[in-house]
């Protein structure tokens, strides 16, 4: 299977960037595709039918998107070469297709075949049932984060999972306050106080809403598998982090094991991961009832009770929140609007208002955004259902979330990993319900079951979360070492780092940065020439028969412009050259303005070069960028052979 690549060249959008993705996914007419697993692109799962036909060979001559579209201005065509019918797989690695690698399972894998409405809807009910419970501590740890009111957290879950997931982009997805967005907003809250966040919440979701329905969600098919690797590392290391606090005393130390409240802490957790783990799992395979309940509800329902039969002291929600957010009652009813404390500003001084508030929720929104995608792009690989989830519609979702929120007098959030995993283990994938069931569960918890919900202990739950921590975390990623190209370990390890000492979206935009750049430095090195004699027909005189022809192999583009015009030997060379660009392809304009250099060095000795084997449209852009158009000196050569693609250009 041969494919052809180009670039499109659109008016005053050229970006260096453009030229990269796309040497990323082209293949040269020879066969040899400039790939990096570092650069995916959005081909990892074809379909079933890949060629379009009802025998499964393949159809003459079809063009075929592979998966999807691929990135703009690149056309794909299967060949008439029927043996090519399966391709190799390809080198460029994607998000989904690795999934799998990432992220395992922590329990038996959930049978999605199902086709009864009423299996369907339970597992996705009791999905959500489990979910609700491990988003309690999450939503109360990360209200002391933002500075507000342990409840303030509570309802943002509540609203915010509710419609992200009515308009999200795929099932299993739980939405909540979150810590990137927590820390983002926590100086907002501390200096104009709790009142700002809903306003600041509120134009997030308007932001998200707006680059939803613009697309700006397909951008996220640029993110490299190495930083995919190291978010879900650095995001393992901080849910971890957040966790261990659960172990600590008053005084910062982690409880002693020889200390009544170590034991039954200590206890307590190791009871929950090995019931979740080994046991619940373990009752299922023998009891066919007991599979209605996900192990992870199992585990926590089991360890409370016993906690509380036994007595172990041990602190409960309840401590750990404060009594008065589990005291239930419809009075804990979140209040619709904005609150005042930023209403009133802001209609006295509303561009002053939205200055203060708006650079937190543009970080809000990209933040939430790139976490919320990233989320999705890893159950798409999890959850083994033949369906690929809608980034537009997963950000337009987590705006629309987001802005319901606001307007509850919420904090914002977005998609947490954690949770999400434990939905697609408990089998909230095959329903949207189960993320809508969660935010129900959760609210009648708070008003009609605050006094119970506060009995469950905090370890029990973060218990549950290490067990997330321990599949969330790429430990292939630690024998790839030393296997892998140094970059892309370099880039594992920097964006694990970034994502714990400061926030997921620097890390994610530096970590596509360096990839890309790296990837730009290793196509620069690879061009190269190879010198032949050819047949020249001058356009006056005799036919030539062996002139000196330089064969380019590689890609021009602005990173290589420099190797290219060190190739040719212009003083030696003879009166007449050509320029044989068969195996390589023009890119951008520093690829044109290197190419006319090297004709005027040329034509300064009174030489003249031919240039072969260009497109119409390159041929074209070196005329146009020449000032008075071509010289005599420099003649491009027209055959009906000639490739056809466009290239980046800001003209």
């Amino acid at each position: 299977m041969t494919i052809n690549g180009s670039i499109r060249r659109r008016r005053g959008l050229f970006n260096p960037l453009v030229v990269i993705f796309t040497l990323a996914s082209t293949t040269l007419p020879s066969g040899k595709c400039f790939a990096h697993p570092a650069l995916p692109i959005s081909n990892a799962r074809p379909p079933k039918n890949r060629f379009g036909t009802d025998n499964g060979g393949a159809a003459k001559g079809k063009s075929t998107p592979i998966s999807g579209t691929p990135f703009r201005g690149i056309s794909r065509r299967v060949s008439n070469d029927d043996s090519a019918a399966e391709a190799p797989p390809s080198q460029i690695e994607s998000i989904v297709a690795n999934a799998k690698s990432i992220s395992t399972s922590m329990g038996k894998k959930i049978d999605l075949t199902d086709k009864t409405l009423r299996g369907k809807y339970l597992t996705a009910i009791t999905a959500g049932l489990a979910v609700s419970l491990a988003m309690i501590p999450e939503a109360v740890s990360f209200s002391f984060v933002a500075g507000v009111n342990p409840l303030v957290g509570l309802w943002t879950t509540v609203v915010l999972g509710f419609f992200a997931a009515l308009f999200g982009g795929r099932a299993g997805i739980q939405s909540s306050a979150s810590g990137a967005c927590s820390v983002v907003v926590a100086a907002l809250c501390a200096s104009h106080g709790s009142g700002y966040l809903a306003g600041c919440a509120a134009l997030s979701g308007l932001l998200q809403i707006t680059s939803g329905a613009l697309g700006v969600g397909k951008l996220i098919r640029l993110v490299p598998h190495p930083v995919m690797v190291g978010f879900v590392n650095g995001l393992a290391v901080v849910m971890l982090k957040a966790q261990l606090g659960h172990f600590k005393g008053a005084g910062g130390a982690f409880l002693s094991l020889l200390s009544p409240e170590g034991k039954a802490t200590y206890g307590c957790a190791l009871l929950t991961m090995a019931l979740v783990r080994y046991g619940i799992p373990a009752l299922q395979e023998k009891v066919e009832s007991a599979k209605a309940v996900p192990p992870t509800l199992g585990g926590v329902v089991i360890a409370t009770s016993i906690a509380r039969i036994l007595k172990w002291p041990i602190k409960t929600l309840a401590d750990a929140a404060g009594a008065e957010t589990f005291r239930g009652g419809l009075s804990t009813l979140p209040k619709i609007g904005l609150p005042a404390s930023f209403w009133t500003p802001f209609q006295n001084a509303p561009l002053e208002t939205l200055r203060i508030i708006l650079p937190y929720a543009v970080t809000m929104a990209a933040v939430g955004s790139i976490e919320s995608l990233l989320t999705l792009q890893l159950l798409d690989g999890i959850v083994d259902d033949g369906k690929r989830g809608s980034t537009k519609k997963e950000v337009i979702g987590q705006g629309i979330g987001n802005l319901a929120s606001g307007l509850t007098g919420g904090i914002g959030g977005c998609a947490l990993i954690g949770q999400s995993l434990i939905s697609a283990q408990s089998g909230g994938g095959v329903s949207k319900l189960s993320g809508m069931a969660m935010s129900i569960f959760l609210a009648l918890g708070i008003v009609a079951f605050a006094p119970l919900l506060g009995q469950i202990p905090v370890v029990s739950l973060a218990g549950v979360m290490l067990l997330v921590c321990q599949s969330t975390f790429s430990w292939g990623s630690l024998r790839l070492i030393g296997k892998i190209p140094n970059l892309d370990a370099i880039i594992i390890a920097l964006v694990t780092y970034v994502t714990i000492k400061d926030d997921l979206a620097k890390a994610v935009l530096i970590g596509t940065i360096t990839s890309a750049l790296g990837f730009a430095w290793k196509q620069s090195t690879k061009i190269s020439t190879t010198l032949s004699q050819t047949k020249l027909n001058p356009p006056s005189g005799p036919t030539l028969p062996n002139v000196k022809t330089y064969n380019i192999n590689g890609p021009l583009f602005f990173g290589s412009t420099q190797s290219f015009s060190q190739l040719f030997r212009v003083k030696e060379d003879p009166d007449d050259v050509v320029i044989d660009f068969t195996q390589s392809r023009v890119y951008d304009h520093s690829a044109l303005e290197a190419i006319n250099t090297l004709a005027d060095r040329y034509g300064s000795l009174g030489k003249r070069v031919y240039l072969r084997r260009l497109s119409s449209e390159c041929a074209k852009l070196l005329a146009k960028i020449h000032k008075g158009g071509l010289p005599p000196y420099e003649v491009i050569e027209v055959s009906p052979s000639d490739p056809v693609y466009d290239v980046a250009d800001d003209e």
